[in-house]
């Protein structure tokens, strides 16, 4: 994935394979599965949620440059595996390592879970140690 505006647009385009103009879950999916072996599908929906700012449930090119520095951290992990790459997508969508009590419900939804939240941050190992009793592997 490359830096600038026109490359952002180029990937914009790739990820929109409809052309709608806005890029859902399955675009993803599909694009990731194809460019990024071993990238965790699971993570797909998060992705999606954390730069999503209007709710709509998909991303349009004013969320696309969240979206892609997202994205971009996500497959430049030196771990790929599920718990790693939701903290990096996470961390990244929050701009700093300790993640609010309020992006930790947004993980919560995403993965099926309405649970309390007791703290207002987390730092990395309280944010895995958390995701762990959702997310088993």
């Amino acid at each position: 994935m490359g830096s600038d505006t026109s490359t952002q647009k180029k990937l914009f385009e790739e990820f929109d394979s409809d052309g709608s103009g806005m890029i859902d879950s399955m675009e993803i999916a599909s694009y990731m599965a194809e460019n990024y072996t071993g990238f965790p599908l699971e993570a797909v929906q998060l992705l999606i949620t954390l730069a999503d700012r209007d709710g709509n449930g998909e991303i349009d090119r004013k969320e696309f440059t969240d979206f892609y520095k997202i994205v971009l951290a996500s497959v430049n992990s030196s771990d790929l595996g599920l718990k790693s790459v939701i903290y990096t997508a996470t961390s990244v969508a929050e701009n700093n390592s300790k993640i609010s009590g309020k992006r930790m419900q947004q993980v919560q939804k995403c993965f099926g879970v309405n649970g309390q939240i007791d703290k207002t941050s987390y730092d990395k190992a309280e944010f895995l140690q958390e995701i762990s009793r959702f997310i088993p592997y």
